[in-house]
């Protein structure tokens, strides 16, 4: 393996990673969270799933507004802000039981959590050049779910130990800011903020990239109409209680972990989009098992799979829409960002449009015309992504770096 490939997981990595792993912490507590808040503000499914609404509206106004912040603030300054209002929209969100004041936090929560998930893949494949960065950003969503799997457990502890499931989400102000104060020790040199003049004009993206960006848009559909629509399935075509099918999305969270953690040595070796094929195949293949059986154990291990799968779809595609920017990567994840914000809030809900008149299990089948499609528009690029750095040399392999922060 040329030393080029190889991943060293310095100090500015382990923060980037900490960063992801933030938001990854507060995402997983916010979906048990709003439906605890409703109970709180008496509200109906509809005006609760707002909530959801909102964190995607946040994140569509982020992928228009991230270029020219980086240009204002650089990365690494917009990354230690974008922490911090991200903890001040989360003290928002669980301040009380207003409609309007808590779809307030969740929309500036989203604002600051998509340019906090964006940012961190433009800074890590600066940081890695060539396919370090898809490593990188692999295992950085890898150690991002991973915190997540926590956060409904410690929801749960707090309601258990009578102290209120707000107190779960208080973990994650704690994270927020913690996480922005180490990183002021990363500079806009560690992460490659660009240097622009007033009056450049940034040169157009390519129809290559826009392709790449739907891929892009399509790993989000796919990611969320299967958590989000799952459990539905899982209750209703199982007949499993309510409870039990909600465990669901946590056998789909478990598969996306130890895919993001266990492939950076893959995304080494093979190509993104040798790659990005290979686990939409996976995905597919977890799909028939879920969707086709009438057995609980093998519709949660096909969703298992389906997690297996779904694990590197948005790390790869991302590092696909960087690498096809020509360079322009803060550019690139702002159109990510809102692209993947409006397939967050319009795809689950379309499904569930759907769902209404032909039930959950046949809509559910929409899943694999948007694999069928992100298929396709991978494997007929016309030319390999370009990338958006020179390749440099690295000297250390995986095993023989330090601790976190050294």
């Amino acid at each position: 393996m040329p030393a080029s490939a190889l991943l060293v997981r310095d100090r500015v990595t382990w923060l980037i990673y900490l960063q992801l792993a933030t938001y990854g912490y507060f995402l997983y507590s916010f979906t048990p969270s709003v439906t605890l808040l409703r109970d709180d503000e008496h509200t109906s499914r509809a005006v609760s799933g707002l909530h959801g609404t909102a964190l995607a509206a946040g994140a569509v106004a982020a992928g228009i507004l991230t270029p020219r912040l980086v240009d204002r603030f650089g990365r690494a300054r917009l990354m230690r802000g974008s922490l911090v209002v991200l903890a001040a929209a989360i003290a928002v969100f669980i301040s009380c039981s207003i409609v309007a004041v808590t779809l307030a936090g969740a929309a500036v929560a989203g604002f600051a959590g998509a340019i906090i998930v964006n940012l961190s893949a433009a800074m890590l494949t600066h940081h890695h050049p060539g396919q370090a960065g898809g490593a990188a950003v692999s295992e950085a969503n890898g150690v991002g779910s991973g915190f997540g799997i926590f956060a409904p457990l410690l929801l749960s502890a707090a309601i258990a130990l009578k102290i209120g499931w707000r107190a779960g989400l208080v973990v994650a102000i704690v994270l927020a800011l913690t996480v922005a104060v180490l990183g002021r020790g990363i500079g806009e040199h560690d992460v490659g903020t660009p240097t622009r003049r007033a009056g450049d004009i940034r040169p157009p993206l390519s129809r290559e990239f826009w392709r790449a960006w739907l891929v892009l848009v399509l790993t989000a559909a796919i990611e969320f109409s299967l958590t989000i629509w799952s459990s539905d399935v899982l209750e209703h075509h199982q007949h499993l209680s309510e409870g039990v099918a909600a465990t669901g999305v946590t056998a789909i969270v478990c598969g996306m972990t130890i895919g993001r953690l266990t492939s950076s040595r893959l995304a080494l070796r093979y190509s993104a989009d040798t790659l990005l094929v290979s686990v939409f195949l996976l995905t597919l293949v977890g799909f028939t098992a879920f969707w086709f059986t009438s057995v609980a154990l093998l519709a949660f291990v096909g969703l298992f799979v389906i997690g297996l799968g779904i694990s590197l779809q948005f790390p790869l595609a991302i590092t696909r829409v960087i690498e096809f920017s020509d360079g322009q990567a803060d550019l690139a994840t702002g159109h990510g960002a809102w692209g993947t914000g409006l397939a967050i809030g319009l795809a689950p809900f379309g499904l569930g449009a759907l769902a209404d008149h032909v039930g959950t299990h046949t809509a559910m089948l929409i899943v694999p015309v948007f694999v069928v499609v992100a298929v396709l528009g991978v494997t007929t690029a016309k030319r390999r992504p370009l990338r958006a750095y020179p390749r440099t040399e690295v000297g250390l392999a995986v095993g023989d770096i330090p601790g976190p922060i050294d």
